[in-house]
């Protein structure tokens, strides 16, 4: 099979290597350290970042204007990618056929192990304190919260989880975890040494924020709108991370890899009678 590469960060990079390792021909365009070949007329399966786009835009450093990839679709042709929102009508009334893998199993599941080493690795880079003996708040317990509490707890730190769903509560607890009860902290703010976020939804209001210790490290990583204010913690000199799309940053290959995986066991399911 042939594919198109286009855009995004080393994380396209590197997937295009494991599409080409397991025997695919590749071409790409706007990928971080890959040649650029022109876009052809028509292009049979095309694979956009992850997640997609800026706006009108591809994402990625060459900001390709969506409305030229209109361009080069047809109802032979299938898109990757995630988050495609708007941009997902605007391929089928193309003819396109869309698959976003954003949300999907085993995706969503394989792409919160970067995304938990990348947090960790940005705490130790950015405190001056071991996270081992620290108090730590995971707030959500997900995926990424699953998979980040398990190996803070592993490095010796203090975990609390804050969960709304009583499921979720149980197994922290059977997990060995301290729980809490997202949005209310029953058991206060003002004792974390690090504070990691993973909803995509308003859960530390402005007065709470207010009860965090100035040293307390604050760590974004849910996708917009996030948790938290944004402008308020900068105007209030609050020390905080913001770091959505953390995989493509601390772990592009093993994340790149993982992307083109999924892709190539999509197409055998499609293909499987």
């Amino acid at each position: 099979m042939e594919f198109w590469v286009l855009g995004g960060d080393r994380r396209n990079y590197w997937a295009a290597k494991h599409l080409q390792a397991n025997g695919h021909t590749v071409r790409c365009f706007g990928v971080p350290d890959a040649p650029d070949e022109p876009l052809p007329f028509y292009i049979e399966r095309l694979i956009l970042p992850f997640p997609s786009f800026q706006g009108a835009l591809v994402r990625g450093h060459s900001a390709v204007p969506m409305e030229e990839v209109l361009h080069h679709v047809d109802a032979d042709s299938t898109v990757y990618g995630g988050l495609f929102g708007a941009w997902r009508e605007a391929l089928e009334h193309h003819g396109a056929k869309v698959r976003d893998l954003y949300g999907t199993e085993p995706m969503t599941t394989a792409n919160a192990i970067p995304t938990a080493e990348g947090a960790i690795q940005l705490a130790m880079d950015h405190a001056p304190i071991t996270l081992h003996g620290a108090n730590v708040l995971v707030i959500g317990f997900g995926r990424i919260g699953k998979i980040l509490a398990r190996k803070l707890h592993g490095l010796s730190a203090c975990v609390t989880v804050a969960a709304r769903k009583p499921t979720d509560l149980a197994l922290a607890e059977a997990m060995g975890l301290q729980t809490d009860l997202t949005g209310k902290y029953l058991h206060g703010l003002s004792q974390y040494d690090f504070l990691f976020n993973t909803v995509p939804a308003t859960i530390l209001a402005e007065e709470q924020l207010d009860r965090l210790s100035p040293d307390c490290l604050l760590i974004e990583l849910a996708s917009l709108p996030g948790g938290f204010s944004q402008e308020y913690c900068k105007a209030k000199g609050i020390n905080c991370l913001f770091a959505p799309g953390l995989p493509g940053h601390c772990a592009p290959k093993s994340a790149g890899a993982i992307y083109a995986q999924n892709i190539l066991d999509d197409i055998r399911r499609e293909e499987t009678p």
